[in-house]
């Protein structure tokens, strides 16, 4: 999901260089590309292409009966789930990128590399723990955003649906390979289902307008200033509010659990291979 970059994160373009402190307090000189042009800020990281080879392999591994299969579930699930995070943050930072914020290009979030999208809580902790137990694809990563740099708030908007329009992407994607495969390949096959199910778990959750969630960003720049500097407030803590609405109240879980299998179904997955792929996923 997209953030505000803070101002002394705003960097200019023409070719400039500008400083960030990085971990250990140093100061680095980050080369920022002239604006309006990406050229290698968007080419994919090694990171990102062995998540991809793990998702390809662990499937293959799966189609033709290699190793534990309940194993080789989990990680393939997991692979998919990291592979769309990468791809939701890309779509904001490439549209933020399209719209106007051109220094966007020189923080890596155009290269899909997980570890620039990672909050250690939002990112990980909560995402595995969802993913795994609950059966819904929390929302987690996040790029930071200069919107005072967006050239209209159509461009805003945009923004933050970009992020849900790449995990519907994924979605289909996901769709093509269940279709690919044979009818009698039942572990590959229940694998995809689930993977779909978090997928469309993810858009229905994202597109809630909470703030801190996409959706709320989509309607941000429509809203009067004062419902939006309290939404801005309460977006700080988004990822507790929805822990709690999913802990606290189950007809909320129940809601965003239907509306995915709904999804799912929609686009031709079997409920019975959404079960089957979340049994096998389960390492207990």
């Amino acid at each position: 999901m997209p953030k505000d970059r803070p101002d002394h994160q705003r960097h200019g373009g023409s070719g400039t260089f500008s400083p960030t402190a990085d971990a250990g307090s140093r100061v680095t000189m980050v080369q920022m590309p002239r604006s309006g042009e990406a050229g290698d800020a968007a080419i994919p990281s090694f990171n990102f292409l062995m998540i991809l080879l793990t998702f390809a392999g662990t499937g293959l591994a799966i189609q033709f009966g290699l190793g534990g299969q309940k194993g080789l579930a989990f990680v393939f699930v997991l692979a998919g789930w990291v592979l769309s995070l990468c791809l939701h943050e890309f779509g904001h930072a490439f549209v933020a990128w399209k719209g106007g914020d051109h220094a966007i290009a020189g923080t890596g979030y155009l290269t899909l590399d997980p570890r620039l999208y990672i909050d250690p809580l939002t990112s990980i902790v909560l995402p595995v723990l969802f993913t795994i137990l609950g059966g819904i694809g929390f929302p987690g990563g996040a790029v930071f955003v200069n919107r005072d740099l967006l050239r209209s708030p159509m461009w805003q908007s945009a923004v933050s649906l970009a992020g849900p329009a790449m995990n519907l992407a994924f979605l289909v994607f996901l769709v093509l390979l269940y279709g690919l495969a044979s009818e009698d390949a039942d572990t590959i096959r229940a694998v995809l289902a689930v993977s779909a199910l978090y997928q469309a778990t993810a858009i229905v959750l994202n597109l809630l307008p909470i703030p801190g969630l996409d959706g709320y960003g989509i309607i941000r720049p429509w809203i009067p200033d004062g419902a939006r500097e309290a939404g801005d407030q309460i977006g700080r803590y988004s990822g507790l509010v929805i822990t709690g609405l999913f802990l606290l109240s189950g007809a909320f879980t129940r809601a965003i659990f239907g509306a995915g299998l709904t999804i799912t179904a929609s686009f031709g997955f079997s409920p019975q291979d959404v079960v089957t792929g979340y049994r096998l996923m389960r390492l207990w």
